[in-house]
């Protein structure tokens, strides 16, 4: 008898510290942070993810931003650097395609590009996934999100999606989606669309909103389709911006 009680006891105290171990996870289903403060600067947290955003650290910097990035508050959706790497490519295709030098150090972009391009991922406001409207990509009309312009001026719609859960629309988890409108003209067209991965990362300046890197184009959350996100979203936006700066030719 005693031996019997002696296990339950024990089966039961594992029971509990599995449990609570369970509940120390970083993430929630929907990539929030359960820990969101981070204890230094926005710049001091991509930079902690050497991983994730080494080459995005190393644009802030050819941009002249770092101050911005270490003092500023501000919202900002970070793209991972595979985002940029995937531009970098668009564009050495379009070089080779003319006949021309490709790129072969980030530095060969000039300032302006890379300083423009960063503004379309930085709003001014600190919002986190809390404070957006609801967005529901396929019924914009009755769920628009919120139309904001970034620091540089593109009009960009920002909201937050309700997913469904067991076949009950808008009753699953939230996730934020960032889109890239094209034309102000007609601004529910052609939005090119990024949802977020990891939202509500609060460095002491302002607030992060890590961006998802979808690689596989049938990647679907309730029949709306992710593609891959280049750095700029429009990669060939990105490019006439890059020409219009110029592209700098490196000499040995």
């Amino acid at each position: 008898m005693r031996s019997k009680l002696k296990y339950t006891l024990l089966g039961s105290i594992l029971a509990v510290l599995l449990a609570t171990t369970a509940c120390q996870k970083e993430y929630y289903l929907d990539s929030g942070l359960s820990r969101p403060e981070f204890n230094g600067s926005m710049l001091q947290y991509l930079e902690s993810k050497p991983v994730l955003f080494d080459t995005l650290v190393q644009v802030i910097k050819l941009a002249g931003l770092e101050t911005n990035f270490r003092d500023s508050n501000f919202t900002f959706f970070a793209p991972a650097d595979s985002t940029i790497n995937s531009t970098m490519q668009y564009f050495n295709f379009e070089l080779k395609r003319l006949g021309e030098d490709t790129i072969s150090v980030l530095s060969d972009l000039s300032t302006e590009f890379w300083k423009s391009t960063l503004y379309n991922y930085m709003f001014r406001a600190v919002k986190g996934l809390e404070d957006y409207p609801q967005l529901d990509l396929l019924n914009k009309q009755a769920f628009p999100g919120e139309f904001s312009r970034s620091v540089g001026g593109r009009v960009m719609n920002i909201g937050g999606v309700f997913t469904s859960a067991r076949g009950v629309k808008y009753q699953g988890y939230r996730y934020l989606n960032i889109s890239y409108v094209p034309n102000e003209a007609a601004p529910y067209n052609s939005w090119i669309a990024t949802r977020v991965a990891t939202c509500n990362i609060k460095p002491k300046n302002g607030i992060v909103h890590v961006l998802a890197y979808a690689t596989d184009v049938d990647d679907k959350i309730d029949g709306v389709g992710y593609g891959p996100h280049f750095f700029g979203f429009n990669p060939v936006d990105a490019w006439v911006l890059a020409r219009y700066y110029g592209i700098k030719k490196q000499t040995n």
